[in-house]
């Protein structure tokens, strides 16, 4: 069985998201350059794509290759990418903004 390597997203413990890497769709800027829209395909088999909205500091650019080395990196299993809860965060995220 293929290892994959799951990302987590957590606001609230009621708003928490946990997707697989192999499900990510693509990244939206916003137009302040302090957030950063991921989506990714949904479990359910849904139409609609999973988004999470996140801010972050710094580049847009540090931003995005931090995502991409924590879906592409050596590491399997699960990889924190904001928790909000428990103030764990991938540099350069600092809040979790929307869970869709």
């Amino acid at each position: 069985m293929k290892k994959e390597t799951y990302l987590l997203f957590q606001k609230t413990n009621a708003k928490t998201h946990m997707v697989p890497a192999s499900n990510f769709l693509g990244v939206d800027a916003h137009s302040d350059t302090s957030t950063l829209e991921v989506s990714f395909l949904k479990e359910t088999g849904a139409l609609d794509a999973a988004r999470i909205t996140l801010g972050f500091v710094g580049d847009i650019k540090d931003a995005c290759e931090a995502l991409a080395g924590a879906m592409a990196g050596q590491n399997r299993g699960l990889i924190t990418v904001a928790n909000d809860l428990t103030g764990e965060y991938l540099y350069p995220f600092n809040v979790v903004d929307n869970i869709e």
